[in-house]
């Protein structure tokens, strides 16, 4: 019988702590263990104090040594774990991998840390007094640890203990806290229907279960070994959580949505949606699928990490944000473009300004009833303007006053014309124009990321992209992290997702502390769900605990400038630049006030800036733009002032909807910004600091 080799999670994550020295020892005794883990030359060793009789140690030179489970039936070996000798063996000690016998997934239980956790008092109330053991193993958890969670009295509690519980039980549990249904949670955790016994001795079906793959990797070449080692810290190559694996793999009737928290996955889960299509579903030689988000930077980022995820399949992969394919699609058919800066914008409104004479009008509302009406309609004639819906522009306008607008607008198309530009917009309704002409594409299917910031012409382009049909689209965002689109609906864009959406609820990114801090800056706003309806953060949660995010307050620049660097000392200690990231709102910002005093303070650091590359050495200074998609061990939020965010736009003052509007997309981009936050937050601010904060 040929052996199943497997790779626990965990062992990545030590293995990336080793010296780089000593990781060439473990490289060699990993491709030596997975091309024959029953070779004689592999001395496999009991630890006589091991709660779990399945462990075994095995010598990697004179200081290390690996963690291997060996079950008594089937062919089977998983490395787990990788140290120094005697905390190898520590770690070993306490160590029980078991199947759960309802479940049927491979679990691994701390039991050293889920024995301290403290005891009810007599007749004390336990928070899960109302769930049944069984319905407890039901939702994975362990039966070894059923006494500390009937020991669980509060929320703080709970947060004790889930570090040392499966990942599927923390869920389970976190989510009853919440409120939600026992039928709904054990339906999240567990949504088969299949109800076959378990066979808590068969491994090798226990290592296929959804629960166990979050957990375990089959490595079943070399190169699978290689490609997991090269890059241990990246694990959203390997392991996938239930609910992601589900979305990807399902096969859809027609366009499905994701959408899911900061820090849920989805550009991990638009990745691997990608790779199924083209290996799995798509898989003649002409077909393509296309990969395009809204920004070029995280068009970047997503075609580095597919390059490193696919195999050859890459090569039908196409990734590109929208705009760029626009313009280079439509210079393949002969035409070019000169897109106008929005300084170029302002000079045509105010010359259509001046030569109407309608000064009751300022450019603020007017461009954004160019924007949200006649563009996001596709209007081209007057007649349909003075009948058209405003929904949600707040400020009621007669016939007449349409009428005097339009002239506005007659105005403004040939001042842009005449200096040889045009807007983004008219390059994207130029393409879908073209497109629904005269060509068919190559694509089977396109994935979309950060749905939240398209336009409505933005969408009728992409739904142009390919032909309906099964899996035709996969559209993944989250409208609470839009900073450059406006509200839209999916539907009423010819894109039907209803009964084929799905919510990714589990934080991996951010700590939960982290993770409420930037909820509360999105208190009491409304947030869309892509489709007409409103989202909600219920069941959205992070497994990772850590301090508080801290809020300073300075009255100089100095000082603040003083606090950050000296945070960033200190944080040197302990962390690599690379994992330490400055931000402000805009570049300027950053070039006048804290680049500098990096500078002072002799702290290598890198700008990024546009494509440049994020490979060199030093701490990263981004804007909170420029900081979307990425994430760091440690942020430092900068200059979080009065006036900075939000910054004050003008000609709003009277139109309450462009307000809300302005206000909403301020509060999110702060969101954007503290939840790239992985570990720690640091917020300051000097002078008067934004109301958004809480010192």
């Amino acid at each position: 019988m040929t052996p199943i080799v497997a790779i626990a999670s965990e062992f990545l994550d030590a293995f990336a702590r080793i010296p780089r020295a000593q990781q060439r020892k473990v490289r060699e005794f990993t491709e030596k263990f997975r091309e024959n883990p029953a070779s004689s030359s592999i001395n496999y060793e009991k630890i006589n104090m091991a709660r779990d009789k399945k462990i075994r140690t095995v010598r990697i030179g004179s200081d290390y040594r690996a963690v291997v489970l060996q079950p008594e039936s089937g062919n089977i070996y998983m490395l787990v774990w990788v140290d120094h000798h005697d905390e190898a063996m520590a770690w070993a000690k306490n160590r029980v991998f078991e199947i759960n016998p309802a479940t049927g997934s491979l679990q691994i239980v701390n039991t050293a840390g889920a024995e301290n956790v403290p005891t009810l008092p007599k007749k004390a109330k336990g928070l899960f007094d109302a769930v049944s053991d069984a319905d407890m193993v039901s939702m994975g958890v362990p039966q070894i640890l059923l006494p500390a969670v009937r020991a669980v009295a509060d929320a703080e509690a709970l947060a004790s203990l889930r570090g040392h519980l499966p990942a599927e039980a923390a869920e389970a549990l976190m989510w009853l806290d919440e409120g939600l249904p026992l039928d709904e949670v054990r339906a999240a955790i567990a949504p088969s229907k299949d109800k076959q016994r378990v066979d808590t001795q068969d491994f090798a079906k226990a290592l296929e279960h959804p629960d166990s793959k979050r957990r375990f990797a089959t490595v079943n070449s070399q190169h699978d070994l290689n490609s997991i080692l090269n890059a241990p810290l990246e694990k959203w190559r390997i392991f996938l959580h239930p609910s992601q694996e589900r979305v990807v793999l399902k096969d859809f009737s027609g366009p499905a949505k994701v959408t899911g928290g900061a820090g849920t996955g989805k550009t991990v889960v638009a990745m691997h949606r990608a790779r199924h299509l083209v290996r799995d579903a798509f898989t003649e030689k002409t077909d393509r699928v296309l990969v395009t988000t809204f920004t070029k930077n995280l068009a970047r980022d997503i075609d580095r990490n597919l390059k490193n995820l696919c195999g050859d399949e890459y090569k039908r992969l196409e990734v590109v944000h929208l705009h760029h394919w626009a313009v280079r699609f439509m210079k393949t058919q002969g035409f070019d473009f000169a897109i106008a800066t929005g300084e170029e914008e302002n000079e045509c409104w105010q010359q259509a300004l001046n030569v109407t004479g309608e000064a009751a009008w300022n450019i603020s509302f007017l461009r954004d009833e160019w924007d949200q009406v006649v563009l996001a309609n596709g209007i081209q004639k007057k007649q349909d303007y003075l009948t058209a819906r405003r929904i949600g522009r707040g400020k009621t306008l007669s016939r007449t006053d349409r009428a005097r607008i339009w002239k506005v607008f007659e105005e403004y198309v040939p001042a842009l014309r005449d200096k040889g530009r045009v807007e983004w917009t008219e390059v994207i309704r130029q393409t879908r124009q073209y497109l629904q002409d005269k060509f068919l594409l190559p694509y089977r299917a396109v994935v979309v990321d950060e749905a939240q910031d398209f336009h409505d012409e933005e969408w009728r382009l992409i739904r142009t992209l390919v032909s309906e049909g099964p899996n035709d689209l996969f559209i993944v965002g989250d409208a609470h992290q839009r900073i450059y689109g406006r509200r839209v609906v999916l539907g009423k864009r010819g894109i039907n997702v209803r009964g084929r959406s799905s919510r990714l609820r589990i934080n991996y990114r951010t700590t939960e502390e982290i993770k409420n801090w930037a909820l509360a800056i999105l208190h009491g706003v409304e947030v869309d769900d892509l489709d007409g309806g409103l989202d909600d953060q219920v069941g959205y949660t992070s497994l990772l605990s850590g301090p508080k995010p801290s809020v300073l307050q300075f009255d100089s620049l100095d000082e603040e400038q003083e606090y950050i660097v000296k945070t960033v000392r200190d944080l040197l200690k302990d962390h690599r630049p690379e994992d330490i990231c400055i931000v402000a709102r805009t570049t300027k910002i950053l070039k006048k006030d804290y680049s500098p005093a990096m500078e002072m303070a002799d702290i290598p650091y890198m700008a990024l800036e546009g494509d440049e590359a994020t490979e060199r050495p030093g701490v990263r200074l981004a804007t909170m733009h420029r900081v979307k998609g990425l994430e760091f061990p440690c942020m430092i939020l900068a200059g979080v002032n009065k006036g900075i965010i939000p910054y004050e736009r003008k000609g709003i003052k009277d139109d309450p909807v462009a307000q809300r509007e302005h206000d909403q997309r301020e509060r999110s981009l702060l969101f954007v910004a503290a939840t790239r936050a992985r570990d720690s937050l640091t917020i300051t601010s000097s002078g008067q600091p934004s109301s958004y904060i809480r010192c």
